[in-house]
């Protein structure tokens, strides 16, 4: 069903093609319809407190005779943070993708959307698992313990991405505001969501370690920016180690926002990614105009 439409890409208007209440929480699904058939379906899964239209930029600068699917996540901008009552982030990401009118042919998801999509991976074992690009994953190695230091870092990390996606977000506008007013938006921000939501957040990274990696089957690319603390140097060595298939590419450019702030370099390597793992296809399938 079509309720709304909002945005636009490539000219495509983007429209709200699911809008269902699954255990008191809301998820949605936005798509830009593909003007071609044949063309790949790509969901597009967003970080910890962002929302589906943070991916705009970012499908700017995609091939525009695609499908994307945008999905809206009980962890966006916004929320309470209460979901985690009611189910895991894998839980509910799994609960959104089974809301898709088609299965996807591949996943692109950023930041905390992106880890989730990780775990979900060693989850889906038994059924082909789409070719999905980690844009800025957060993970935490084995070798670093879970103590009262790393409690404070992670914290430290938490209000720094949540600083650092307000910025991303005003673009160009923060240059223009006083710092005093930039750092009292930041502070309100952090009212909103702590603490339920670092909670969420710390619980995330209490788990990576413990994934069990070499049951990824699906074709992964991790994008990230060679100085981003949500996956340092280590963390990085041990993803490339343990799934089979996986490819990296590091810039010292990109930002933990570089779908907003560097979308066309993010872009030219998604879209290389996806024509090698999730080609056009020759189903007969109706595509919505």
């Amino acid at each position: 069903m079509l309720l709304a439409e909002q945005g636009a890409s490539h000219g495509v208007r983007w429209r709200l093609a699911v809008d269902r209440e699954v255990d008191g929480e809301t998820l949605r699904v936005w798509e830009r319809p593909a003007r071609t058939v044949g063309a790949p379906t790509v969901v597009l899964v967003h970080g910890f407190k962002e929302k589906w239209s943070d991916w705009s930029p970012l499908a700017g600068h995609l091939p525009g005779d695609g499908r994307l699917l945008a999905l809206d996540l009980p962890w966006r901008n916004g929320s309470r943070h209460l979901w985690a009552e009611r189910g895991s982030s894998t839980t509910w990401l799994e609960r959104a993708l089974d809301l898709l009118p088609v299965r996807p042919d591949a996943v692109v998801a950023h930041s905390f959307g992106a880890t989730t999509q990780l775990e979900l991976l060693t989850r889906r074992t038994g059924l082909p698992s789409a070719p999905t690009v980690l844009v800025a994953p957060v993970f935490r190695p084995h070798d670093q313990p879970v103590d009262a230091r790393f409690f404070h870092e992670a914290i430290s990390r938490f209000r720094g991405v949540l600083a650092d996606g307000l910025r991303a977000r005003l673009g160009p506008r923060a240059e223009r505001i006083p710092e005093d007013i930039v750092e009292a938006m930041i502070g309100k921000v952090r009212e909103r969501v702590e603490p339920h939501g670092f909670l969420q957040f710390y619980a995330m990274l209490g788990r990576t370690p413990e994934l069990p990696l070499h049951l990824v089957s699906a074709p992964v690319l991790v994008v990230s920016g060679t100085h981003d603390p949500s996956a340092p140097p280590a963390a990085i060595d041990e993803l490339l180690a343990s799934i089979r298939d996986i490819r990296l590419y590091q810039d010292p450019a990109l930002t933990h926002f570089c779908q907003l702030e560097q979308p066309d370099r993010v872009a030219q390597q998604v879209s290389a990614f996806l024509a090698e793992k999730a080609p056009y296809h020759n189903d007969e399938e109706a595509i919505s105009a």
